[in-house]
Order: structure tokens, then sequence, then C-alpha cells
């Protein structure tokens, strides 16, 4: 137990960083100043509430967290861990006012607050010259996911009741091929534009009562499989070039909706595929998916 407790370190606030973004100052409230000896790392974020913006930087310091209120640091918990070769960080991020925000208030206040509303904001800044396994919990508020220039091994993104948007804005692929790619949404929304450069083998997109819409961006370079589940929300898919193999196989109920692209054929029992699949069935991209009461559309590019 002691040695346990040795390796896990309770970060409290750091000394504070001026820095600016959409005009406010910001603060430093957590930093990992290096990771000699460490081949992958870990990095668990949740937020409750307020903006979130996550992007790479060309530094050595793997992991650098500002936020927009000095007095707001002792709300926030960090923790660290190191596992042989895997360092673990565990960033919960959160002001005193939004301290006890659960699940069901979420909903409410996203209904309810004004747009008038003093919004927490957090930066995250991860070192390009490191590789991570990332874990994003977004309660409610808005967050914006850049992951160019970063080498992501697996990503996982939810969603409550919050508005996050994941790209690619440099059009930069991911620097390893990615493990898997998970997104799950309640009653939020999730964008995820230009899929194709995080060079996925396995993409997850679970859905309640909210919105996911996937870009599978203009390429597509390897075999991978899309499996969705779809509760009472919406999937939208704006599909790859017509030149890429993709096969779509629903398992769908009389309470759905399913609008498919044009030029797929039925080739199976709820069974579709696009000619060039159709011409070559050995390399494609596959979705599996379970719909209930929600909605999924397919759309061409």
């Amino acid at each position: 137990m002691a040695k346990a407790l040795q390796n896990i370190l309770l970060f409290t606030s750091l000394s504070f960083l001026a820095s600016t973004v959409v005009g406010q100052e910001l603060h430093k409230h957590f930093e990992l100043k290096e990771s000699k000896g460490i081949d992958k790392i870990e990095l668990k974020v949740s937020t409750k509430a307020g903006k979130s913006f996550l992007n790479a930087v060309d530094t050595d310091e793997p992991i650098l967290i500002l936020g927009a209120s000095e007095n707001d640091v002792a709300a926030s918990s960090f923790k660290i861990e190191k596992l042989q070769n895997t360092q673990k960080v565990d960033a919960e991020l959160t002001c005193k006012s939004h301290m006890g925000l659960n699940f069901t208030e979420s909903v409410a206040s996203n209904f309810f607050s004004s747009s008038e509303q003093i919004h927490d904001i957090w930066q995250i800044n991860l070192s390009e010259h490191q590789a991570f396994d990332l874990n994003l919990s977004f309660l409610m508020g808005e967050a914006n996911v850049d992951l160019s220039r970063l080498a992501v091994d697996r990503l996982k993104i939810k969603s409550a009741s919050a508005d996050v948007k994941l790209t690619y804005n440099e059009a930069i692929m991911n620097s390893i091929a990615m493990d898997t790619f998970f997104v799950k949404v309640n009653f939020g929304n999730i964008e995820v534009k230009d899929l194709n450069y995080a060079l996925a083998k396995e993409i997850i997109a679970e859905v309640g009562f909210g919105t996911i819409s996937i870009d599978c961006g203009s390429d597509w370079k390897m075999n991978s499989r899309v499996t969705a589940s779809v509760g009472a929300g919406n999937l939208n898919i704006l599909l790859p070039p017509k030149e890429i193999p993709v096969i779509i196989r629903i398992n769908n109920s009389p309470l759905c909706n399913i609008r498919m692209a044009e030029n797929f054929e039925k080739i199976g029992h709820n069974i579709f595929g696009n000619q060039a699949y159709i011409d070559n069935p050995e390399e494609s991209l596959e979705f599996l998916l379970d719909v209930g009461m929600g909605n999924i559309a397919f759309k061409n590019r």
C-alpha cells in the first residue's frame, strides 16, 4: 500500500502562466515536464462545463493544462502514476461552482440556462513527440479536439450533453496506426471531421438520444470496421469517395429510419455495397450497424 501511495502523486495548483485563448487570460493548472523512459502516456481528462480545447504543440513537455480562472485551481484534481513504461495521468477539470454537477443537472442546464452564462475555459496542450492513449469525457459545454500532428494509439471520447468537434485541422494523419477510435454520446452532439486521418482499424460509435456526425474524409487507406449502435438518436455518415469499397450491414427495427446513399445495391438481407465493393470485396470499409428507434443517414461526397 505504501509503495502504491508513493507511485500515485496528487497534484495541487501550480504557478500561473499567462496565455490567451478566445480573448481570455489563462493560467497554468498542471504540467508534466518530461517523459524520460516513457513509451506512452495514458491521459484521462474529464470536464464538467465550459469550453475545452485540445491540440498538439511542438515541445518536449508532454502535457500542459491551462485554465481561465486562477481562483478555481483547487477545484480540479490531478493524479499521476507510472507503470513500467507507461505514464498514467488523470485530470478532473472543474471550477468550484460546478464541483457537484451531475448528468441530470447538465441536461437541465442545457435546456434552461442562459446563453450568456459564464463558462470555464480549458486549454490542453499535448506534445507532438509523445504517443498517447486519450480518454476524454465532457459533461456539458463545448469541446474542440484537434488531433493534427499527434500520435494517438487509442481514442475514447464521451459526451453527456456537450457539443464536441473532433478535427484534423492541419490535414496531417495520425503518425501511428490507431488501434481503436471510440465515440459515445448521450444527449449531446459529436462531430468528426476527416476520420480517415486517424488511420483507425476499429471505429466504434454509440448514440443514445443525441447525434454523431462522421465525415469519413476524401480518402481511405486501410481496411477498417465501423461498429455503431443507435438508440433513439441520429447517426450521420458522409462516405469516402465512390472509388473506396464500402459494405454496410444493418440490424434494424420497425421503429427506425435508414436513409441509404445513392448507388448502393442490396447484395443480401440488410446488406448493401457500392460498385467499388462489388468489384473488389477483399479490401473495404465495413459498417456494422444496430439501430432501435433512431435514424441513420448515409450520404455520398
